[in-house]
């Protein structure tokens, strides 16, 4: 502590006087602008050069916030937590519940077949298909939170959109109460009513979702049914856009990569079953479908970082940083760095593949070498059955970035799309697993394709696609159809 510098010396916007810097985000000027804060985090990472910090301070209402875009810096942040670490409240959440609805929470804090009938005859998926997607995670959440369908995928599915229109209204104000202006705590604004409505009528709806089945039911018989219908709550809230826009990430790398698409597509087609339920064992074999998961959590990560509120004074990237103040750990940034990850807006899931993976079914493993004379060596032998057509097909490219992957290592923290330690993501696996189950059969069924232009992304604040996800869905054999509910 003696040896840092003063906080006030970390580069940032500079604030003005009285205003501070949540006027920046109030006008919405590039790049502070909360539907585009992928921008604002590569503008503070210009700001705090390579491997140091930078802040974004006096913000109304909230406290300062750091940003240190170093994986070995996170590490050393995380590491160093309380036993119970503190992840800060979002304050127009905590209103909402310790405030304005006190009432109800109390002192508690919280926590394949339906793609067959949309496609037209271009064998197009529809605009909303993302709207699909939300659907999907929602009955998948519900059922494992609530133990019972609530029909989303259904035709009649009006509850369903209601609890959607719910969830976007709560996501789309967070940003705008918490980073603009906070007039919100004068007077109810826009942002507010929305934010306000969107909660109380999804309060409502798990109220009376909440049956005797599910995980929220065992808890019910343990802390009643209060605190069942508040976890049922956050794990509703938090479960649809994010696993929805993970798994439209997801199949829209796929689609615009032929060569990984098609390196999966053999992996299930030789371990994925269609005349049984597939279970969690089938899963553990398809560890390339495990890689492209990371792999576009990496590039497009839903969440662009998390956070900590640090509990003592601490000397963050060389600045001293007091107690109470923000720690965002960028890992948006972080994953898109090639001192992190070599090419890296190359969608190269190989990278992420352990050696114990690479067998007669893997690709390549990174150690594969190029002599002067262009001759491959270094390739051991029970990998050269299917490396062979890989080189042969453009991957050169891909043999580059492995071996430049494996020289450098993936560094544990460069990349932390569910968090980390015991603040860490709580849906992670069951979200890695509604993900593996989603995208294996559609692949495996389908040759899914993209015929439009690259997407762009918005943060609502899940970093979510802008534009209508219109995959094609290519039938790869007939006699998979009926198999396939």
């Amino acid at each position: 502590m003696n040896s840092a510098r003063c906080f006030a010396y970390m580069p940032g916007p500079k604030p003005l006087p009285l205003l501070g810097n949540s006027w920046r985000f109030a006008l919405g000027s590039k790049p502070w602008r909360t539907s585009a804060l992928d921008i604002t985090l590569w503008t503070l990472r210009m700001l705090a050069g390579d491997g140091g910090a930078a802040k974004v301070a006096k913000l109304f209402g909230h406290p300062d916030l750091v940003f240190p875009f170093c994986a070995d810096e996170t590490a050393r942040i995380y590491r160093r937590e309380d036993a119970m670490p503190y992840r800060a409240v979002a304050p127009c959440l905590k209103h909402y519940k310790q405030e304005l609805r006190k009432d109800f929470f109390g002192d508690e804090p919280g926590l394949i077949g339906i793609m067959e009938t949309l496609v037209d005859n271009d064998r197009e998926l529809p605009s909303d298909f993302l709207t699909e997607l939300y659907k999907w995670a929602l009955e998948s959440v519900g059922a494992w939170a609530l133990g019972s369908r609530l029909g989303c995928l259904n035709d009649n599915d009006t509850e369903a959109r209601e609890i959607i229109r719910c969830i976007h209204g709560f996501f789309h104000s967070v940003p705008v109460l918490e980073l603009s202006a906070p007039l919100w705590r004068l007077y109810a604004t826009t942002a507010y009513k929305t934010y306000v409505e969107a909660l109380d009528a999804f309060r409502m709806i798990c109220l009376k979702r909440l049956a005797d089945k599910g995980v929220c039911a065992d808890i019910a018989k343990i802390s009643g049914e209060k605190v069942a219908t508040i976890l049922a709550l956050d794990l509703l809230l938090v479960g649809v856009d994010t696993t929805a826009a993970a798994a439209a990430s997801t199949m829209y790398m796929l689609a615009t990569n032929p060569r990984a698409k098609k390196r999966l597509q053999k992996e299930l087609d030789s371990y994925l079953p269609t005349n049984r339920t597939v279970t969690s064992k089938d899963l553990n074999k398809l560890p390339y479908l495990r890689a492209c998961i990371k792999e576009t959590l990496r590039i497009k990560p839903v969440i662009l970082g998390n956070g900590r509120c640090i509990q003592s004074d601490a000397v963050i990237s060389g600045y001293e940083v007091p107690k109470g103040s923000h720690v965002v750990f960028p890992h948006y940034i972080m994953s898109n760095e090639e001192k992190y990850f070599p090419s890296p807006q190359e969608y190269v899931p190989e990278r992420w593949l352990r050696d114990n993976d690479v067998n007669q079914r893997e690709v390549i493993r990174c150690s594969v070498s190029r002599s002067r004379k262009g001759v491959v060596a270094g390739c051991e032998q029970e990998i050269l059955r299917d490396s062979e057509q890989v080189l042969h097909s453009s991957d050169d490219d891909v043999t580059a970035v492995c071996r430049k992957q494996k020289e450098v290592g993936i560094h544990p923290f460069a990349s932390l799309p569910f968090g980390f330690g015991r603040r860490m993501c709580i849906g992670k696996r069951f979200a890695e697993a509604e993900l593996q189950l989603l995208l294996a059969k559609t692949f495996h069924r389908y040759d899914v394709s993209w015929s439009y232009g690259a997407l762009t992304y918005s943060v609502t604040p899940t970093y979510v696609p802008n534009e209508p996800l219109k995959f094609t869905l290519t039938p790869r054999k007939k006699d998979r159809l009926h198999k396939y509910s």
